[in-house]
């Protein structure tokens, strides 16, 4: 019989739940950071550059306008902001908080 108040749960609807709230956390950064995106807000990067050894040339085909980190400029080529790095960043550039888009 099924016992309304039976708290056990079958290994796949325990796998179900888990799966629905890791997708749920994963999702929560996206809204805040399209909100900043879209209000032409930068989010403070607090390192410094020398700290995450940024340079203004790209590494290979790694550079920050494919970072995941970079918020860029009024257009493709104008410096943007960096949610890790202080400071203008060049769309060109490259640091160690490089983190591929993709």
């Amino acid at each position: 019989m099924n016992d309304p108040f039976d708290l056990r749960l079958s290994r796949r609807a325990l796998l179900r739940h888990l799966a629905v709230a890791a997708g749920a956390t994963a999702a929560l950064p996206l809204p805040g950071r399209a909100a900043l995106a879209s209000s032409g807000g930068a989010p403070a990067g607090t390192a410094s550059k020398a700290a995450l050894q940024y340079q203004d040339q790209p590494r290979g085909t790694s550079a920050c306008a494919n970072c995941a980190n970079f918020i860029a400029g009024e257009d493709a080529r104008a410096p943007g902001h960096c949610i890790i790095v202080a400071g203008d960043i060049s769309p060109r550039g490259w640091c160690l908080a490089y983190a591929g888009n993709g």
